[in-house]
């Protein structure tokens, strides 16, 4: 199932490597991660320690190149994020409840990256926090998605692409539950 799902991507990694891999990590990653991991796992092209190396550099350029958008062009960064007032409001809340912590998880929170990095940077936020946290939220993101395509392979992938699809429908239903559960307290 996966080769099936996944070949072009695959295709990709086994005919760029590394090359591949550091790009996909600047534009974020998470399949190619765990693609990677999977092939690491059966020998092929990449090692596991060598894929948390290219991925956390590549993310860290990424980041930075966003962030100091959001820093050096403030005016164009606005208008990205007043063009997606949802992805505004919710990076706004996030800052707002974690503060800078929300640099190591929000790469974990789908649909916040960009908008958290572009609102940091436009506040004038510390290149130096900045860099202790993402160091920090870089390398997790990496080990994490690294490894679940290394130990669990076709399965993993397979739940993470039907949770990018079916995200929504699930964050939905689990609100529903917790409100259920909250009226029976009451």
């Amino acid at each position: 199932m996966i080769l099936k799902f996944f070949s072009y991507p695959i295709s990709l990694l086994l005919a760029h490597g590394y090359l591949a891999l550091f790009i996909w990590s600047i534009l974020e990653g998470e399949i190619g991660l765990m693609l990677a991991g999977w092939l690491a796992h059966q020998g092929k092209v990449f090692t596991f320690e060598n894929i948390i190396i290219v991925a956390f550099i590549g993310a860290l350029i990424g980041d930075t190149f966003t962030f100091s958008v959001g820093r050096f062009f403030r005016k164009r960064a606005l208008a990205w994020l007043n063009a997606h007032p949802q992805k505004k409001d919710i990076a706004q809340k996030l800052i707002k409840k974690y503060g800078s912590l929300i640099i190591i998880f929000e790469r974990f929170i789908y649909g916040t990256h960009i908008p958290v990095m572009l609102t940091l940077g436009m506040s004038g936020y510390s290149y130096v926090k900045f860099y202790i946290y993402e160091v920090i939220g870089v390398f997790l993101w990496a080990v994490t998605f690294t490894s679940i395509g290394f130990y669990l392979g076709d399965t993993a992938i397979q739940i993470v692409v039907l949770l990018q699809k079916k995200l929504l429908a699930l964050l939905v239903f689990i609100l529903f539950v917790l409100w259920i559960f909250k009226l029976q307290k009451e």
